[in-house]
């Protein structure tokens, strides 16, 4: 069930990244470009949040797309146990090589020597783990921003905000005689 969610899902990551990079230049384009419409305070701040949480999600699953297509490629055919994300390293790494152990959560496969001694396997997959802890925290923190900024936003009615001076008057002058 997992492989075919998986199956199904990898090309959408792949095309929420193109996404992503073409909303980041956008993006980039109308904030070097002068004029616009101005925005209203922590709308940069969400859309930041949401290409993040995007980019996370997505560099997410095209990493489980390639932990299962190696767990896919070792339990098929002759010597094709362990995993190549255990055999891909050098001579002197691989010396020994008796297993492999596949993780979702973080990405990544333990390899294991006739020893008992471990190693990771397939560097390709902490960038992933990387980029996704990175971008999820990096959603998080703007999101963070932008619900603070939403709530400092003054009434739309015009009226003064709670404890704010009217208009004209300094803060802590002297009130009317």
């Amino acid at each position: 069930m997992l492989a075919l969610l998986l199956l199904l899902l990898v090309p959408l990551a792949a095309l929420a990244l193109c996404g992503v990079v073409i909303a980041v230049l956008v993006g980039a384009l109308s904030l070097a470009l002068p004029g616009g419409r101005p925005r209203e305070p922590g709308a940069r701040a969400r859309w930041g949040a949401c290409l993040l949480a995007v980019l996370a999600a997505s560099v997410y699953v095209l990493g489980a797309g390639l932990v299962l297509f190696d767990v896919n490629e070792s339990s098929h055919g002759a010597a094709s146990s362990p995993a190549p994300a255990c055999r891909d390293a050098g001579p002197a790494t691989v010396a020994g090589l008796r297993d492999s152990r596949a993780s979702y959560l973080p990405l990544g496969f333990t390899c294991v020597r006739e020893d008992g001694s471990t190693y990771a396997g397939e560097p390709v997959l902490r960038w992933c783990n990387s980029i996704g802890l990175g971008g999820t925290a990096g959603a998080v923190l703007l999101g963070g921003v932008a619900l603070g900024a939403s709530r400092r936003r003054p009434p739309r009615d015009g009226a003064p905000r709670q404890g704010a001076a009217p208009h004209g008057e300094r803060p802590g002058a002297p009130g009317p005689r």
